[in-house]
């Protein structure tokens, strides 16, 4: 595995600075624009540090109100408004998004393209998927002509999401890869194989779900942090499982259930005990199995699913109780 430096972003109660810690070695850098600030935020952002991440938008917003800088403006707000989606605080969130829309204008590329992408999530999270669909239709023509691919990915990926049949979820999610590749952003590439390997897991089709989560895989692995690449190899066990491949499904699956353990990542523990049940029921090792199964059952509790993801809680209930009558 690539070891990659972690990089700590620390933001000083005086918003003219920022000291960087890596792995090793600190140096000071001074935060001279909004701009700059908004870079910071972003990388915080893309790193899933949400309370930095929202304390980099708000230095940003500052930023930006001082120097007459608009274009931030709108992007530090939408910003603040998606973190409040990871936090939870939609209705919050809700108040910076109106505050971007008021300020945001189509002839500011970036600052408009941003707010897009925040107003398209909020409603499709309030699953309003007409609206969601229309707004990142615009989002996609709007950033593929102004020339921002990366944004232009981001559009066609969240296009697939909340389309409305498989077969436009199939085209839009290899419309996003198409972009990607043509515009030299391949750190999206993980995440879009990722979902279109979802789109054809839930048709059932696990053997194309296996060779996109193969293709993820090599991205991941290539850009992505430790979680998603643990995520990554257990997504290829999980699909050769499915598709029929059971043996080599465990070659992936046993050292992701050790690396899952090392990290106490219970999701990932549960899951994968889960799998590992169904293979050795589906040999005829029904107590091995079943002891899996309940294993992959108290992770799922630990981890909170009882109450925060009743199919999941409710699925693995059913599933170990028909074992147990069988």
């Amino acid at each position: 595995m690539r070891q990659i430096l972690i990089i700590l972003l620390v933001l000083t109660a005086n918003l003219n600075a920022v000291e960087i810690q890596t792995k090793g070695s600190q140096m000071a850098n001074s935060v001279k624009s909004a701009n700059e600030m908004l870079e910071i935020a972003d990388t915080l952002f893309k790193k899933s540090d949400w309370d930095s991440a929202n304390k980099g938008y708000q230095a940003t917003l500052k930023f930006a109100l001082s120097e007459f800088n608009r274009s931030v403006e709108v992007e530090a707000l939408s910003q603040l408004a998606r973190i409040r989606l990871k936090m939870n605080q939609k209705e919050e969130g809700r108040k910076f998004l109106k505050q971007a829309g008021d300020k945001a204008s189509d002839s500011d590329p970036m600052g408009y393209s941003r707010y897009l992408g925040v107003r398209g999530r909020y409603e499709w999270l309030d699953n309003d998927l007409v609206s969601a669909r229309k707004t990142f239709d615009e989002m996609y023509i709007y950033c593929n002509t102004n020339g921002l691919w990366s944004r232009t990915v981001d559009a066609a990926h969240m296009v697939a999401i909340v389309a409305e049949s498989p077969e436009e979820q199939i085209e839009w999610g290899r419309r996003g890869i198409e972009a990607a590749e043509a515009g030299d952003v391949e750190e999206w590439l993980g995440p879009l194989w990722n979902n279109l390997a979802g789109t054809y897991y839930d048709q059932k089709q696990f053997d194309s779900a296996l060779e996109c989560y193969i293709k993820a895989r090599e991205y991941h692995w290539k850009y992505s942090g430790e979680i998603a690449k643990l995520y990554a190899d257990y997504h290829v066990g999980m699909a050769s499982r499915l598709a029929g491949h059971p043996e080599e499904a465990k070659k992936w699956l046993r050292p992701v259930l050790a690396w899952a353990e090392r990290l106490g990542n219970h999701s990932a523990i549960g899951q994968t005990c889960e799998d590992l049940g169904e293979i050795e029921i589906s040999k005829g090792n029904k107590a091995k199995g079943l002891s899996l199964l309940k294993r992959a059952r108290d992770e799922y509790k630990l981890e909170g699913f009882d109450k925060s993801w009743k199919e999941v809680w409710d699925g693995i209930n059913a599933r170990i109780k028909l074992v147990e009558s069988n």
